[in-house]
């Protein structure tokens, strides 16, 4: 299947494919007139992507994570752990936007109450 087909079969845009395929986070065999061609079961693996990049994993950890994920069984330890770093982090970055929203209330709430202080 081409970039193409798959953007329309799986409305996914052409430039996050592309991104992922620029990235080498897709993989793809090569059709005789050089077009790549990649298969169901690779084009399957781009909602996963999307939630590692969404989550904030970058690039080359992706990378990584997917060369696990290919291997089945030999990698999950490892792969459990990546992903378990990802939560961390992204539970840390949620309990700093949660302080800022805090901060943020607390300072609408003193002007309501007319406190603000110049």
């Amino acid at each position: 299947m081409t970039l193409e087909e798959a953007s329309e079969r799986f409305c996914i845009s052409m430039e996050r494919l592309t991104c992922y395929e620029e990235n080498r986070l897709i993989m793809y065999d090569t059709l005789v007139d050089g077009i790549p061609d990649y298969t169901e079961e690779e084009l399957h693996k781009v909602s996963m992507i999307r939630v590692l990049l969404e989550a904030g994993m970058r690039v080359d950890v992706v990378q990584e994570y997917l060369r696990l994920f290919r291997t089945k069984n030999a990698g999950k330890a490892e792969q459990i752990r990546i992903l378990r770093k990802q939560r961390c982090e992204l539970m840390e970055e949620i309990h700093h936007k949660q302080q800022c929203l805090d901060r943020l209330d607390h300072m609408v709430d003193e002007i309501r109450k007319g406190e603000v202080k110049v």
